[in-house]
């Protein structure tokens, strides 16, 4: 019978795990780049919950040729929260909208010159997980 050590099983763990590593690295990459270039204009970010238990979100939208643009918050019943119109080239702005009122947001970012239309759908779903631990010593 054949003795195999610890060291040769932590070899072939760590290559296995490192050609693993490598495969999936170059799916993604290949994924990555082959994303349509319209969609990379706009940009949706959920940035987390304020002091004051608001949400936050941060929107960004690159209009190079600066279009008057519309972008309108719609909640979970499309009633529009917020509307909008700017011609910023660069364009950066945070909403926050209180926790406890919306349960889905829609972002909608229309261009009418260049016929750009983008939707970006949030699904907020909180929940509180308290882990008590008691030990006695």
């Amino acid at each position: 019978m054949k003795q195999t050590s610890i060291q040769t099983i932590a070899k072939r763990f760590f290559l296995g795990n490192l050609l693993a590593a490598a495969l999936f690295l170059s799916a993604n990459a290949a994924t990555v780049s082959t994303t349509n270039v319209a969609s990379d204009k706009v940009e949706v970010k959920y940035t987390g919950v304020d002091k004051y238990n608001q949400l936050s979100f941060n929107v960004k939208y690159s209009n190079p040729t600066g279009n008057t643009f519309n972008l309108t918050v719609l909640d979970e019943n499309g009633e529009s929260i917020f509307k909008g119109f700017y011609g910023d080239k660069q364009f950066d702005k945070t909403f926050k909208l209180p926790k406890s009122e919306v349960s889905k947001l829609t972002f909608l970012i229309e261009d009418g010159k260049e016929s750009f239309k983008q939707r970006f759908e949030v699904n907020i779903k909180t929940q509180v997980i308290e882990d008590v631990v008691v030990s006695k010593s």
